[in-house]
């Protein structure tokens, strides 16, 4: 996926997706949906624990700042409410170290999104 530019929601070969620059998206999570929600300056996704295959450490939340732009944004939130409506996980990639890019994201729960994917 190198050199991808930020795309809207995507259907390819049964796979709907939120493209990321390969660079930036270091660290990636499987996630069931819990929920999705629009706060202040960002939205974040909430992804509840997966038995069989673990979670990444204490987090949880996974958040975009606002700013980032509409398309961004809005695929994203159409991309989670899918995959909670639809019962299937998303893999979401985000970087470890960056949580303070993201108004009201804790350090202890909480990443900024890169991208997102649907199979």
């Amino acid at each position: 996926m190198g050199g991808l530019k930020w795309i809207g929601g995507l259907a390819v070969a049964g796979a709907a997706f939120v493209a990321v620059p390969e660079a930036k998206a270091n660290t990636q999570r499987t996630c069931a949906v819990d929920s999705v929600a629009v706060i202040d300056a960002r939205m974040h996704i909430k992804c509840a624990p997966i038995p069989s295959i673990g979670h990444t450490q204490a987090i949880y939340y996974f958040a975009m700042n606002l700013g980032e732009g509409p398309a961004k944004v809005q695929s994203l939130i159409a991309l989670a409410i899918a995959a909670k409506q639809q019962g299937k996980p998303m893999v979401l990639w985000f970087d470890m170290n960056d949580y303070k890019s993201v108004p009201g994201c804790a350090g202890s729960n909480c990443r900024k999104l890169r991208g997102a994917a649907m199979e």
